[in-house]
């Protein structure tokens, strides 16, 4: 992982690629996953490797690109609201940099013991909390008992899988995620463009869902490029 600000032209390149995959995330269906009522996206995971994989200047370079590619968006959206939200630079570019810089330090911070048991534990409650989300046709307590069985489930799983790659680009995928969603959303607010209590209600239903989505995506193209890095 790479601190200093000397940049190797695998770097710039690296950048350059992962920029472009944001872009094509945020200009295509490939970048949301949609799962009824809400839509996840997942345009940050790029964001989020470079932070892990090249060290906080590249990762916040590439939020950079996010953020402007945001402020382009917004420009050209035929809904009001997200040219009026996202035209300014703190909300829409601001939070992105900072994906990259936050995931670098968790992935950095979390190589113990204890990054493993909290892995396990927030992925249990973020799953947990989805599935109870998303059961909400059973009785309370069906959907209780199911959402808990989900739960723990998917704490086995992350378990058995992060044990042999590592856990730290999972927990950094969740630190970065969580770090846009409070940013932009806290930003939002702060600004007087949306209510709190409307702001915590997105940030809930989307929020969880998308650090959950980009806990697994980053921990699988982090281990395949990985892999592919060692080979050569």
């Amino acid at each position: 992982m790479r601190g200093d600000t000397r940049f190797s032209s695998r770097q710039i390149a690296f950048a350059g690629l992962l920029g472009a995959v944001t872009v094509v995330l945020g200009s295509t269906p490939l970048g949301f996953i949609q799962i009824p009522p809400i839509s996840i996206t997942i345009m940050h995971i790029p964001t989020i490797l470079a932070g892990v994989m090249e060290g906080p200047v590249i990762g916040g370079i590439v939020g950079a690109m996010f953020g402007g590619f945001s402020m382009w968006q917004a420009q050209t959206s035929i809904n009001p609201m997200d040219k009026l939200i996202f035209s300014n630079p703190l909300i829409a570019v601001l939070p992105r940099i900072l994906i990259g810089v936050t995931a670098h330090y968790v992935f950095q911070l979390v190589r113990g013991r204890n990054g493993e048991k909290a892995l396990v534990l927030v992925s249990s409650a973020m799953v947990g909390y989805t599935g109870h989300t998303f059961l909400s046709s059973l009785a309370p307590a069906a959907r209780f008992v199911v959402a808990l069985m989900i739960a723990v489930a998917a704490g086995f799983v992350v378990y058995v899988v992060e044990k042999k790659s590592g856990h730290g680009p999972a927990l950094a995928a969740i630190a970065g995620s969580l770090t846009n969603t409070v940013l932009v959303l806290g930003l939002i607010v702060a600004f007087g463009f949306l209510p709190g209590k409307v702001a915590l209600t997105v940030g809930i239903v989307n929020g969880i869902p998308e650090a959950a989505a980009a806990m697994i995506l980053t921990g699988l193209v982090y281990r395949a490029t990985s892999r592919f890095v060692e080979h050569r």
